[in-house]
């Protein structure tokens, strides 16, 4: 059982790099990417102003037509853009960490591989038989998108 569980780990850590396949500028922490776009002066905080015209500016390139309002086709071109943007899909993504191919991430392929969702595993494993497939993962994406009302990605991507 160690050997094979020393297997997985070895084959997960040769994936790993695959995390790093888009282009995500989104650290998820107040000391990222964003944080540094915002503050402008580059003196560890963001002031109003700063964020007044960060944001100004962003609502600015959103808004396509120029008509001061966004409407949902303007939101969902900025998603698209983002989306189109990583060059390796969800299903290859999922293909690659499936190390035994059985269609499914046990906690070790999702420990690895998969570090963010390993830590919802309970959650997006809806059937609780220690493992999740494509569906069981879409089913909990779609339940996250909804509680926080946001369109969820097209599935031709």
């Amino acid at each position: 059982m160690k050997v094979s569980r020393l297997i997985v780990a070895g084959c997960l850590l040769c994936a790993a790099p695959l995390v790093q396949a888009c282009d995500v500028k989104h650290q998820g922490d107040c000391g990222g990417e964003s944080f540094k776009a915002l503050d402008k002066n580059g003196d560890g905080a963001v002031s109003r102003k700063e964020f007044e015209a960060f944001h100004g500016a962003l609502f600015r390139k959103m808004d396509n037509n120029g008509d001061g309002k966004l409407v949902p086709q303007e939101l969902e071109a900025v998603h698209e853009n983002k989306v189109d943007k990583c060059d390796v899909s969800f299903d290859q993504r999922f293909d690659e960490v499936d190390i035994n191919n059985d269609g499914a991430l046990d906690k070790d392929e999702a420990e690895i591989g998969m570090p963010m969702l390993f830590k919802h595993f309970d959650e997006v494993d809806a059937n609780g038989d220690g493992k999740f497939s494509k569906e069981e993962l879409s089913g909990y994406m779609k339940k996250m998108h909804e509680k926080r009302g946001e369109p969820m990605m097209k599935p031709d991507r």
